[in-house]
């Protein structure tokens, strides 16, 4: 693994450059009316973290989509500057849609390069209690001849989500049609036990403070290895977020955890970039796999 991870430090190179960019970024401040105008006339735009496995010999599984906004003024902004002033102005399920329907088509032009990358977009609270959203998203995945089981959706926020009845029904609907669904977050705030056998999750994404803390504190670890072991026997893969450090590696595949993403293997990138770092790596995307990670990863698991 040493070999492989010193080729992925290598090759990442992003991540002093986007530091630089937030710091003169800090004083300027967007408004709604900007959001606006950025929706209407393009210049939202999408970065994808690879998704790796964690272990000795790890292999591409698929991307999280990311959004970023190239703001005329203030440049390349992260999702930090501008999310909750979406939400305050009502306006990010609109860009949870367009951040969607983005994904969707960049995973129809990488398949037709014969690359196949399962991809992951964190989903809006407010699009759950949207009846309509599932067949908008069957719709979409249909224009683009996208297998549902390619898509997964990252669900944060759970406690926020107060009509659990309404939630239930909308994620058993996507599961049936074939939607992983991840539990995004979790080992931090308010994250419940129970939400792992209530809701139809096929993933639990542990937060990258935990991770952190376990590569130093053994009483962290120590949870992180149970939730680990609680989501392996309810037939959940388990993602290791926030991979910052060496020593949070080690850790993530001392603990057995299924995949894995950080800024320590692969920053946010463009598309293009994506294609880029897979040929710097010499890393493998899971192309050959006839399901993604997150279906493949659970059979093993169950023994199915």
């Amino acid at each position: 693994m040493a070999t492989q991870s010193n080729r992925l430090v290598a090759v990442n190179t992003d991540r002093a450059m986007l530091d630089a960019l937030g710091s003169m970024q800090d004083d300027l401040v967007p408004d709604a009316a900007q959001l606006r105008r950025a929706l209407d006339e393009q210049e939202l735009t999408l970065h994808y973290q690879p998704k790796l496995t964690a272990s000795d010999s790890p292999s591409v599984t698929g991307v999280e989509a990311l959004v970023r906004w190239n703001h005329p003024q203030l440049g390349l902004l992260l999702p930090g500057r501008f999310l909750p002033l979406a939400e305050a102005a009502g306006l990010l399920t609109e860009i949870t849609d367009f951040t969607i329907t983005e994904a969707i088509h960049q995973y129809a032009l990488w398949r037709d390069r014969d690359l196949d990358l399962p991809v992951a977009v964190n989903l809006a609270p407010g699009l759950v209690k949207d009846s309509g959203f599932p067949d908008r998203l069957m719709s979409s995945m249909r224009q683009f001849d996208m297998p549902p089981s390619r898509l997964t959706l990252d669900v944060k926020e759970i406690d926020r989500l107060a009509d659990r009845a309404l939630c239930l029904d909308a994620f058993t609907r996507l599961r049936a049609a074939g939607v992983g669904l991840a539990l995004d977050d979790y080992g931090v705030g308010l994250s419940s036990l129970t939400e792992l056998y209530r809701m139809p999750f096929t993933e639990v994404k542990i937060d990258g403070a935990l991770i952190a803390d376990a590569s130093r504190n053994e009483n962290a670890s120590i949870v992180m290895r149970a939730i680990v072991r609680l989501a392996h026997e309810l037939s959940m893969v388990v993602t290791a977020e926030g991979v910052e450090t060496r020593a949070q590696l080690d850790r993530v595949i001392a603990s057995r955890c299924d995949c894995m993403q950080g800024t320590l293997l692969c920053d946010p990138r463009r598309a293009a970039d994506v294609e880029r770092f897979l040929a710097d790596t010499g890393l493998r995307a899971r192309a050959d796999l006839g399901v993604p990670c997150h279906v493949e990863l659970a059979a093993r698991l169950t023994g199915a």
